[in-house]
């Protein structure tokens, strides 16, 4: 029999429901497991994502520097791109004797607008590391044979590279201004 005024832990359930009982320290340890997993393929599904988006902008500033390299020798007028790595961006100019600075914004070519690219902006998580063009941070095409050059307009001497935050490089080659 039982004391007046204690509860009856063994009670039949009532119809419908059955009694609660805590997780044991398998069932806890199955689920940390789990969760450790689903964590982990979400960590790396995310490194694959930025390292993807760090290729397709080393890509496209590859694109964009063979572009502004043609360019300068089709429309004979040399061309400039500076790079703000603070910023992760760059600015396309383009040689104009009327211009104060000797140079104005080249247009996108898809845009029609000044041609100024954010890396940030564009490609989540990807930024630009250094640029290194014979010591400084700008690249100009020479217009009549497209030779890359400093921002004195002396040819390079050694590959231009500008990096991004992932060690992908970019580099021009000197003499060809090639672009890989």
């Amino acid at each position: 029999m039982e004391a007046k005024g204690h509860r009856n832990d063994h009670a039949p359930p009532i119809a419908g429901f059955e009694l609660l009982r805590g997780f044991g320290l398998l069932e806890l340890v199955v689920v940390i497991a789990i969760i450790a997993i689903l964590s982990a393929l979400a960590i790396a599904s995310l490194s694959r994502s930025q390292l993807q988006q760090g290729q397709i902008a080393a890509e496209e500033l590859t694109i964009n520097l063979r572009y502004v390299r043609d360019m300068a020798i089709h429309r004979e007028r040399r061309t400039k791109v500076v790079f703000n790595v603070a910023a992760s961006s760059y600015t396309v100019t383009v040689a104009d004797t009327n211009a104060p600075s000797g140079y104005v914004p080249a247009k996108d070519p898809v845009t029609q607008t000044d041609w100024i690219v954010s890396i940030s902006d564009e490609f989540s998580g990807v930024g630009l590391a250094s640029a290194n063009i014979n010591g400084n941070s700008i690249l100009c095409f020479s217009e009549t044979n497209g030779i890359p050059c400093d921002a004195s307009g002396t040819p390079i001497v050694a590959d231009g590279k500008i990096t991004f935050d992932s060690g992908l490089t970019v580099n021009i080659v000197p003499n060809t201004g090639y672009v890989y």
